[in-house]
């Protein structure tokens, strides 16, 4: 009895203390508007697109598959005095979309970010200080079609048709929520050095499936 209870303490402390992510990779260099918006525009080249793919636990049932595509520009070169001077201004904008459960738990998400970069030194190794800020479209919802529910069985099998008896698994409403954050970056011939933080969904937004009015996303650190 000693045993299982602190068997259930475990569980409830764990349960208490997680929280919800966003689809992340494991490669997270190669998907740098989903760490940073600060790293917008951070290229050796007028502009970058990327594009990722990632099913996770290859099956027949493909419980988790992540795909994005990402586009980030720098903007006003030679047009205006400070960029002119070697600061940098950057847009750049993610779609995302992620799958999990087989496909039932599907996810979709759009970002706009944009940064700005001041040099600090004219030498042969140049020190630049960023900022950058973003705005984040989220959607999440449940596809009832790919579940079967005790309440749909008839005996004989089940019948999809027939109501599910889940109505507070309805779908979550879109969100908008605002990332943000800072880079310090060292640029030599040879090297390159990267150093920042952020933080995504500073404002809290609310999503939930179980119409919770006091479930809200966390706040996400990098």
């Amino acid at each position: 009895m000693k045993k299982l209870k602190i068997f259930i303490y475990v569980f409830v402390l764990t349960a208490i203390q997680s929280k919800a992510q966003d689809p992340s990779f494991s490669q997270f260099f190669s998907s740098p508007l989903n760490i940073n918006p600060s790293l917008t525009a951070n290229i050796n080249a007028d502009w970058r697109a990327i594009a990722n793919f990632r099913d996770q636990w290859i099956s027949p049932a493909s419980p988790y598959a992540t795909g994005t595509l990402s586009y980030d520009a720098k903007m006003f070169q030679k047009k205006f005095p400070g960029v002119e001077e070697g600061n940098i201004f950057g847009l750049g904008g993610m779609l995302m979309y992620d799958k999990a459960m087989g496909g039932v738990v599907k996810s979709s998400y759009a970002s706009l970010n944009m940064s700005y970069r001041v040099k600090l030194s004219n030498g042969e190794t140049k020190h630049r200080l960023g900022a950058g800020f973003g705005t984040i479209y989220g959607h999440r919802r449940i596809d009832f079609g790919g579940i079967d529910f005790e309440e749909q069985f008839t005996g004989y099998g089940f019948n999809t048709n027939l109501p599910t008896g889940e109505s507070s698994l309805s779908s979550m409403k879109p969100y908008f929520s605002v990332s943000t954050g800072l880079l310090y970056s060292i640029t030599s011939a040879n090297s390159n050095f990267d150093i920042g933080v952020s933080a995504f969904h500073v404002n809290k937004p609310k999503q939930t499936f179980l119409k919770d009015e006091n479930q809200y996303l966390p706040m996400r650190k990098v």
